[in-house]
């Protein structure tokens, strides 16, 4: 009830079976921690070729746009946009190591404008006019 994980088990990198496999899990608190945990990782991060897929850990906002694919016209091309990424020291994950990630306050967890405005956190609030409330 406070805690979503889901965990990756026996993940081999395609055309690199020969180097093992990986196991690892990602879990969702409902405070709003977010935790890493790698299980398996049976060769550095820092190894594994970019030049199918890019290689990354860690966190990002991103949204996708479906777009008509101009090859294949019945088909649509995925378009990933991201933004606010933390990227993680991939030389530091290694089998049984963990990150953990901490949410920072934010005016969301206020319940009156006031209540925000009057808090002694560390950011500034401002009006939002479509929502017609303080940010």
């Amino acid at each position: 009830g406070t805690v979503f994980v889901v965990q990756w088990d026996k993940v081999y990198l395609q055309g690199k079976e020969d180097m093992g496999s990986f196991t690892f899990q990602a879990a969702l608190h409902s405070s709003g921690r977010i935790v890493f945990g790698y299980k398996e990782i049976p060769v550095p991060v820092l190894q594994i070729s970019a030049s199918q897929h890019p290689v990354k850990a860690g966190l990002s906002d991103a949204f996708m746009v479906l777009n008509p694919s101009p090859d294949v016209p019945e088909s649509r091309r995925r378009t990933i946009y991201e933004y606010h990424r933390v990227e993680l020291d991939t030389s530091r994950i290694s089998s049984l190591s963990a990150v953990e990630f901490t949410p920072l306050p934010t005016c969301l967890q206020h319940q009156s404008c006031e209540m925000c405005v009057s808090s002694e956190l560390t950011f500034n609030c401002s009006w939002c006019h479509v929502l017609q409330r303080y940010l």
